[in-house]
């Protein structure tokens, strides 16, 4: 068995810099003006939202993810093979997440899938190595409020977590604020390491759009040129013809109504494709082929969840009045601090196991700005509460 300390010193892993091409300062929670891409190829029909996204019904066969190299003799999976699994399927659940104006003259015909047109960048995208525990300084920017589990039996096949969902404030146009779960395999620091990645996120230089959005992201060698967000290169698979990354969510009010972003990421046992579920309804994989016989081809090594914040103008971090979460304490609780609940791993036999409070090893390198904190409801369910205001 692998000793506890050395697998701290593993989990180590990047996130991707996307720079986006931005025109103007923001107006709250809508559209901001920018530079879109070419409908993508087998669009049957565009839509457009309120927000002023724009949506293009693509061919489900003739979506991005069939472009990659490792995919040209991919069979699509449109359904899971295990139909039941995570939580409670809940359709309307799901649409009280999203904006679904887009949907108002019919929505996607059958056969395609909702795509949100790209931001054009002028700028090349930037990639960096960053770690959960190394000083910001060495991080470039980064802070985070995470914890993480180790599975040191065997490979795990998936996590689950339900997550908050905010819509920090960000102190530069070029700065984000984001809240996900991280399924991750290999060494950090070299091309071994393989990532699955999903939650919310606010970077309006990305996706033109100042309020959260749902995203997905890989990396198969360890952000070096094998990964991206979303639809924006070939690789994850997107089956759903109602939800997909890229649209806007909408947000939790302070001291009130508090909304959830239910997530599921479980590998078919059948097909070895890393299935994506919100409130029970599978949105859609990534095929293990693009692992290219890489360790989740078969299954992972460690789950996250947490916070992070990308501060652009210099400080590292500790000068940034960039929010995470909330943008609120976790000493301030339930409906003011933003959270992580339902925290479960499946195991190598593909069954869910909730995980304690002492099995999760929790990191805020910037408590005075960003920290933690754990709770328990009266059914003994563990909350991890995460976030801050930054530092002036």
């Amino acid at each position: 068995m692998r000793k506890r300390g050395d697998n701290m010193q593993k989990f180590y892993f990047s996130v991707l810099l996307a720079s986006a091409y931005l025109l103007s300062s923001c107006a709250e929670g809508r559209s901001i003006p920018r530079r879109l891409a070419k409908k993508p190829k087998g669009t049957v029909k565009t839509l457009k939202a309120n927000n002023g996204d724009i949506i293009d019904c693509v061919d489900i066969y003739k979506q991005p993810a069939f472009d990659h190299p490792l995919m040209k003799n991919h069979t699509l999976q449109t359904t899971p093979s295990r139909r039941k699994y995570g939580a409670q399927r809940n359709n309307l659940m799901l649409d009280s997440l999203f904006d679904i104006s887009w949907r108002k003259n019919g929505g996607c015909p059958e056969g395609s899938i909702p795509i949100v047109r790209s931001v054009l960048s002028d700028r090349p995208i930037i990639r960096k190595n960053v770690s959960f525990f190394d000083p910001a300084s060495y991080n470039q920017g980064h802070q985070y409020a995470v914890i993480f589990f180790n599975y040191e039996q065997a490979s795990l096949q998936g996590g689950r977590a339900t997550i908050s969902q905010w819509d920090p404030s960000l102190a530069q146009t070029a700065d984000f604020s984001l809240s996900q779960i991280w399924i991750t395999g290999g060494q950090s620091g070299t091309t071994n390491l393989q990532t699955i990645e999903a939650g919310w996120q606010k970077y309006p230089q990305r996706t033109g759009v100042n309020g959260p959005t749902f995203f997905v992201y890989w990396t198969a060698n360890g952000y070096n040129g094998e990964g991206c967000y979303d639809l924006t290169c070939p690789g994850w698979v997107l089956t759903s013809n109602q939800y997909s990354p890229g649209m806007t969510l909408k947000s939790s009010a302070y001291g009130g109504q508090q909304i959830e972003l239910a997530m599921d990421i479980k590998r078919d046992q059948s097909t070895g494709n890393w299935w994506l579920y919100l409130w029970g309804t599978p949105i859609g994989y990534w095929p293990p082929s693009i692992y290219n016989g890489g360790v989740l081809t078969s299954g992972a090594d460690t789950l996250s969840w947490g916070g992070e914040i990308l501060d652009s103008s210099g400080s590292d971090g500790f000068h940034t009045m960039t929010q995470m979460g909330s943008g609120h304490f976790p000493s301030e609780g339930n409906t003011k601090a933003s959270y992580v609940r339902n925290i479960v791993y499946i195991d190598d036999s593909g069954n869910e196991n909730g995980i304690s409070q002492n099995q999760l090893y929790p990191t805020a390198p910037a408590p005075n700005c960003y920290s933690y904190q754990f709770q328990q409801d009266n059914s003994n369910q563990v909350y991890f509460f995460y976030g801050g205001p930054g530092c002036s």
